[in-house]
């Protein structure tokens, strides 16, 4: 068996949580035509209290594209508009990096928006499409296939951990913000994905 290893900082790190979209003022919907505000860089003026806490980290909730709340993604590869853009994510992780503070995201892959892209291809290219591989359908009495969804909540398709699709989905994402600086992920209902 693999032994796996972290860095030595990882062992005493303290998170400092943010939840960005309420922090910042964001508005509670994605409005796509409203213009794009740079608020994520509200962050940086609190980084300074973070450290004088103790905290080494800071622990940003969602801050990928979605269509409320940030954990109702609609695309894992951009910053939500309401925050920013990716440049200002990065403007972020700098500033934390040039005071010694680690940055961990929230990495939301148990489920998206049921307004994702991919899950609108899904619903009109059917249950047994290459777009539906990605998500979670199952048979109902009704004989016709459902989408499950998260926890109840019908906004909130899951996705099938099963495909090597989704499982090349999550590792790319991780990848690619780890390669731009992102520390950690914390991996939101990590619970209801089958290990």
């Amino acid at each position: 068996m693999a032994t796996h290893t972290w860095p030595s900082w990882a062992d005493h790190a303290i998170w400092w949580h943010v939840m960005p979209l309420s922090a910042t003022g964001a508005p509670g919907s994605l409005d796509e035509d409203a213009p794009l505000l740079h608020r994520l860089g509200r962050v940086e003026g609190w980084l300074d209290h973070l450290v004088s806490l103790g905290c080494s980290g800071l622990q940003l909730g969602p801050v990928f594209r979605s269509t409320s709340h940030g954990y109702d993604t609609l695309d894992h590869r951009h910053v939500d508009p309401r925050l920013g853009d990716d440049e200002d994510l990065d403007h972020l992780l700098a500033a934390c990096h040039a005071r010694g503070v680690r940055v961990m995201l929230d990495g939301v892959f148990n489920h998206v928006s049921r307004d994702h892209p991919l899950f609108r291809r899904a619903e009109l290219d059917g249950p047994h499409s290459e777009a539906a591989s990605f998500f979670d359908f199952r048979r109902a009495q009704d004989g016709k296939w459902y989408p499950q969804v998260f926890e109840g909540n019908a906004d909130l398709v899951t996705l099938n951990h099963r495909s090597p699709a989704v499982a090349d989905l999550v590792v790319d994402v991780m990848c690619r913000w780890c390669a731009r600086g992102v520390d950690a992920w914390r991996l939101d209902a990590a619970y209801a994905v089958d290990p």
